[in-house]
């Protein structure tokens, strides 16, 4: 599904590049359950967000079904994000001052999905993560579980391939965390890819890969 050959990110000042990612080789195979692990600075978001297409690389080459994703201008690589490519963040990312089922259905509305179809895809969404009762909740009325559960709801409503998930329990209680795992685990089961960061040991066992990243570079 995804293949990294070289990949590197730097910026430059003057003549010295400062590298947060160095020659990064990788391969994501359909259906896996991935973890991206390594000490703070060490480089884990910024390959989640070049993996996501939100950022791109300095050098190397990157694959996504064998299509050169490195060759993109901005507009395919936000349509291939768009349709491929759930991203689940720390804190959340929801829109303030949109309810819970606004928040849900936007992606659609970016997708130009019509209007009876989109009730019936926010309706499905809303149940299957248990959020019908704070339908009409603003975010600030949720507890943190609930929203990263609507999180979670809006980067899985477009039924992408690949979840990217970044630190996606790091602002909840150990309760709240064990459940968004279960919830990624049950995906995964079905078939959707996950790549998730973490710093917890525990988080990293619901995957079946580790890697580890110091300082840029991939750990043997």
């Amino acid at each position: 599904m995804i293949k990294l050959c070289g990949i590197s990110k730097f910026y430059s000042t003057g003549y010295v590049k400062t590298f947060v990612l160095r020659n990064i080789d990788l391969e994501v195979a359909e259906g896996e359950f991935m973890t991206i692990m390594g000490p703070s600075g060490a480089g884990k978001s910024t390959l989640l967000h070049i993996l996501g297409m939100l950022d791109t690389p300095s050098e190397g080459q990157y694959f996504f079904d064998d299509k050169p994703v490195h060759t993109f201008d901005e507009r395919r690589l936000t349509e291939l994000h768009k349709h491929q490519i759930g991203f689940v963040f720390q804190s959340y990312h929801l829109i303030d001052d949109l309810t819970v089922y606004e928040n849900l259905e936007t992606p659609l509305l970016y997708k130009k999905i019509k209007g009876t179809e989109r009730k019936g895809l926010v309706a499905e969404a809303l149940d299957r993560f248990h959020m019908v009762a704070k339908k009409d909740l603003f975010p600030h009325q949720l507890s943190g579980g609930q929203q990263q559960r609507a999180a979670i709801a809006r980067a899985l409503i477009t039924k992408p391939r690949l979840i990217l998930a970044d630190e996606p329990t790091g602002n909840l209680n150990s309760k709240e965390g064990k459940e968004v795992m279960e919830m990624f685990a049950e995906l995964n089961a079905s078939g959707t890819t996950i790549i998730q960061v973490t710093h917890s040991e525990q988080n990293a066992a619901y995957g079946r890969k580790t890697i580890h990243l110091l300082d840029g570079w991939i750990q043997p």
